[in-house]
Order: C-alpha cells, then sequence, then structure tokens
C-alpha cells in the first residue's frame, strides 16, 4: 500500500520518471495486478518507468524492455512487448545465472 501512495504522490506532482526497486514484493495477485495497471496507465502518458524485480512473471506480462544482469553487469537485453512474450524469460534467466 506504501508504494502506491508513494507513486499517487509522484503522479500528482507530474513525475517524468519513477524508479522502483521491486514495487510488487509482498503484494497478494490482485493488488501487484491494479499496481501494474496503474504502473501501465504512467506510462502510457509518458511517464519512464524503471522497476528492478525477481519476478519474471511480472517484468514479461508489463515490460517493454528487460534486462537480465549478473555481477552488476548487464548480460542480456530484450526489446519490445511481443519479443518478451515470446521468450521463456526463466530459461533465459537461469541459463545467465549458470555460464
Amino acid at each position: 500500500m506504501r508504494q502506491k501512495v508513494w507513486i499517487a504522490v509522484a503522479l500528482a506532482k507530474e513525475a517524468k520518471a519513477l524508479l522502483l526497486d521491486e514495487p510488487t514484493s509482498g503484494l497478494d495477485p490482485h493488488a501487484a495486478s491494479e499496481f501494474s495497471e496503474l504502473l501501465r496507465r504512467a506510462a502510457d502518458q509518458g511517464v519512464a518507468v524503471l522497476t528492478t524485480t525477481h519476478d519474471l512473471f511480472h517484468a514479461q506480462q508489463t515490460a517493454t524492455r528487460v534486462g537480465i544482469m549478473k555481477s552488476g553487469r548487464l548480460v542480456d537485453s530484450l526489446e519490445g512487448a511481443q519479443q518478451i512474450a515470446r521468450i521463456d524469460l526463466q530459461s533465459l534467466y537461469l541459463q545467465h545465472m549458470r555460464a
């Protein structure tokens, strides 16, 4: 709930960017879905939304660009919601973590 409040404050102040660390952590599926929709609407209005997450399902459902990091380095990048939807993101992630 605190995440939602801070997002609302940022949007009320017409923030141009939102930087969020694990924004759906601790939310039940319904609240996570509502929160994701809030972020989607903000992005549709031109707000840049950058999130970090371990929730690959959430990333695949909401992202327009996904980067996979290992030891502080970007090791892979996917762009475009259609491309992201076609990829087995979990397998790709695990492939990079095993290398």
